[in-house]
């Protein structure tokens, strides 16, 4: 997810991906089960995996369908995104001897949300784990969300309510370890939320979009993370919103100083280092009569 959102929230390195997983990943998780694709009973069963990043979404699916064998009955799996190098992470994973019979049935394609190269009724399924989020119009992608959507399809989208990390480590971190650098924005001032942090606000866009039985709910927990994985990662968004928010020299004076003031931080505060806050996340499913 790039050109087309607010900030460029990939990180370059796959271990910091994986670590990303673990934070994406149980929201991806539970609204698959919650948008019922478990227990669909649908023949061939089709999903997009929209905004995929990493693939984590799809990565669930798969698991998700090797447990329910007999009313998961998966076709075809569209991973896509406009991130080549998240794409190419995600093709990665089908030339892994060990993932590799599970990923073959995954096409991997550049795709922007706002506009999806499919014809209408092409998914039983279609997902947005944490992409409708930060996407720039988002009325587009719901719109072809519901486009793509196959009669009595469903979409399920996620989002974050609050970025806890980031107030909880993030700010306190800098201002104890780094004083003299500018202080973070509030998790508010990041991006525009355009209601996608507000429960109450999410049904009238999918309605908008089309979408009938709209149901929104939320899902707290707290990410398996060890502290050093968890100060690379974060480190990583942190010096994204830096690169923008601090001049030049501020950044050259203080951006190599922010990962390890996080790990100090989360090592002198918590236990073994592991934060032990909670992300909470929107989880937003929506029907196509």
């Amino acid at each position: 997810m790039t050109s087309n959102n607010v900030f460029d929230t990939n990180p370059p390195a796959p271990r910091v991906v994986v670590t990303n997983e673990k934070v994406t990943g149980p929201p991806a998780a539970e609204m698959l089960r919650r948008s019922g694709i478990a227990t669909s009973d649908k023949i061939g069963i089709s999903i997009l995996d929209n905004a995929c990043g990493g693939g984590i979404l799809t990565a669930e699916a798969l698991a998700l369908a090797k447990q329910h064998p007999d009313t998961m009955k998966l076709g075809r799996i569209v991973a896509g995104d406009i991130d080549e190098k998240m794409l190419g992470y995600v093709r990665s994973k089908r030339e892994d001897p060990v993932q590799q019979d599970e990923w073959r049935r995954v096409g991997v394609m550049n795709i922007d949300q706002q506009d999806i190269p499919f014809p209408e009724a092409s998914f039983t399924h279609v997902f947005s784990n944490m992409g409708i989020f930060f996407c720039k119009d988002d009325e587009k992608a719901l719109a072809e969300s519901y486009r793509v959507l196959s009669s009595s399809g469903v979409a399920g989208f996620t989002s974050w309510k609050s970025i806890a990390w980031w107030s909880e480590i993030a700010q306190p971190a800098i201002a104890q370890f780094i004083p003299e650098a500018p202080a973070l924005p509030s998790p508010g001032q990041l991006f525009p939320s355009r209601g996608w942090s507000d429960p109450a606000a999410i049904p009238a866009k999918l309605g908008k979009a089309g979408f009938s039985n709209v149901q929104v709910s939320e899902y707290s927990f707290t990410p398996d993370v060890e502290a050093v994985e968890f100060a690379e990662a974060t480190g990583v968004l942190v010096k994204i919103v830096t690169k923008r928010l601090w001049s030049e020299e501020e950044n050259a004076k203080y951006a190599d100083q922010v990962e390890p003031a996080l790990l100090k931080y989360l090592n002198e505060t918590y236990e073994a280092g592991r934060w032990t806050g909670k992300m909470t996340a929107i989880i937003s499913v929506g029907k196509k009569e």
